[in-house]
């Protein structure tokens, strides 16, 4: 009676073998099922229950476990799924923003390069542009001086009743703050119209030696002013103005008139004389001779003295040093430039 109310193998589901295996440490669904299955087991097989009714839960509650843990398997294959697609839409992703991190890079580069040339062509254009106009204003200045040139070859006229106190009145009046490399051409050309091709100056001759020696000069000496006091008539043929001259010993000026003074040694003799001379301004009287051809109506000699000597000996006090200054002097006693610097 007993077998026919339980299945045969029913010893294989008691409670004892069936609480007796062991639980699978790494599955919580198993344990969760096995403790499931020993609940209903235990209500399955009470003493009222009968054989047909115990075979049948015990089919519905396997089934039952067996769903459950499909269930939970098709859940952590969709959570596992999911997890790999994100991971793999995230590792594409992170290779996409590497991709278009390079492209922006080499975009940025080649941007940089664009401008860059950009810039260097404006630059470019810039230099040729101020190329242009220096050339432009160099080309400006010389037409300016051409027609200036014509102008005044246009306008000057010789006086045509010439007599030697003009002559002498315009020479002065062109010598007064001394000639620059820049002087008017009317100047120049009233010097070459009224003074002899051979003229002699000092101890040299030519218009061209007379206007470099007062280039030389004003070089030196800047502030040159040569004012006339007085004009005397000492012969037919000649006159003689009177004349003060005056103007600073500059740095310059020692350097250009007295260049062993300017690069006297340090504590010697002749540095302390330029130390005494230098920023000094000095007033020196002197004359101008002109002697006159009246056959030619122009000036055949031109003789300048300034009394040196007397000034610089009432600066120094005595002749040795006096003598020292003009030891080596490019300018003589006379206050004129010596003819060898001239064509030096």
């Amino acid at each position: 009676m007993q077998a026919t109310l339980q299945p045969p193998g029913i010893h294989t589901l008691s409670d004892g073998v069936v609480g007796s295996v062991a639980q699978r440490s790494s599955r919580n669904v198993g344990r969760q099922i096995y403790g499931y299955i020993n609940e209903q087991q235990s209500r399955l097989y009470s003493p009222s229950r009968s054989c047909a009714n115990a075979t049948a839960g015990l089919v519905t509650l396997a089934k039952d476990g067996m769903g459950r843990e499909k269930r939970h398997l098709d859940d952590v294959r969709t959570q596992y799924s999911t997890t790999r697609v994100r991971d793999t839409k995230r590792y594409k992703l992170s290779g996409s923003e590497r991709i278009d991190d390079k492209e922006e890079d080499d975009t940025t580069e080649s941007r940089r390069e664009y401008y860059r040339k950009k810039q260097q062509r404006y630059r470019e254009r810039q230099r040729k542009r101020e190329k242009m106009l220096e050339n432009s204003t160099r080309r400006l200045k010389d037409e300016i001086g051409q027609l200036k040139r014509l102008h005044d070859q246009l306008s000057f006229q010789v006086p045509r009743c010439l007599t030697i106190w003009i002559v002498a009145t315009e020479y002065l009046r062109i010598i007064r703050r001394g000639i620059s490399n820049d002087a008017g051409i009317n100047d120049i050309d009233l010097l070459q119209a009224t003074m002899a091709p051979d003229i002699l100056i000092d101890t040299g001759s030519g218009v061209d030696a007379l206007v470099k020696k007062w280039n030389l000069f004003t070089q030196w000496f800047p502030d040159v002013r040569i004012q006339l006091k007085q004009l005397k008539q000492i012969t037919e043929q000649s006159i003689v103005a009177l004349t003060t001259t005056s103007f600073t010993i500059t740095t310059r000026g020692m350097q250009g008139a007295f260049p062993h003074l300017f690069k006297a040694r340090e504590g010697s003799r002749c540095a302390q004389i330029a130390a005494r001379l230098r920023d000094q301004r000095v007033v020196l009287q002197g004359s101008v001779r002109f002697d006159w051809d009246e056959k030619s109506k122009h000036v055949i000699r031109l003789q300048h003295q300034a009394d040196m000597m007397s000034m610089l000996l009432g600066m120094l006090g005595n002749l040795e040093d006096v003598a020292l200054v003009f030891n080596g002097a490019h300018i003589t006693p006379e206050g004129v430039v010596r003819d060898d610097i001239v064509w030096a």
